[in-house]
């Protein structure tokens, strides 16, 4: 009995071997990624063409407002999401830069960030409130339409 267990043992270690060796090719076949990470939704605009939403937040369609009309374009987005609020600036900071705006003031007042971006003929401000379980990323935009004769006074 002795013998069996003994030649047992090292047949059971080779298959396990095999085992592992089989698993490790067969996940390098797709390039070393896995079919989630292939697929992952990548960040998007939403409203305003040049401000980048990030993926990890999602959108509160019931808390957001949108106005359109001939002399301007408003939005107040809502966005929640369970990220790293340090993460989430710096990420608005890169990628508002990235798209031509200049960032006016970064402030951060207790658990409540706001940055102010401006462009030619629009306005951005981003307030990312820091709670317990969840950041809550609020976008106020405006966009000025035309030229500038709506701008003048009369």
């Amino acid at each position: 009995m002795r013998t069996f267990i003994k030649l047992l043992f090292p047949l059971m270690l080779v298959c396990g071997l095999m085992a592992c060796t089989t698993t490790g090719t067969s996940s390098s076949d797709t390039s070393g990624q896995s079919p989630e990470a292939q697929y992952q939704e990548p960040d998007y605009y939403l409203d305003f063409d040049d401000i980048m939403i990030p993926k990890e937040i999602d959108y509160n369609a019931d808390d957001s407002y949108k106005l359109d009309n001939a002399k301007f374009r408003a939005a107040i987005m809502r966005f929640s999401g369970r990220v790293e609020v340090i993460e989430l600036v710096q990420y608005f900071i890169n990628n508002m830069t990235k798209d031509n705006w200049t960032l006016v003031s970064n402030n951060k007042a207790s658990k409540v960030h706001v940055m102010n971006f401006e462009k030619f003929n629009k306005s951005c401000v981003i307030q990312i409130d820091d709670s317990f379980a969840k950041a809550t990323t609020t976008i106020f935009a405006v966009e000025v339409k035309g030229s500038d004769n709506g701008l003048k006074s009369k």
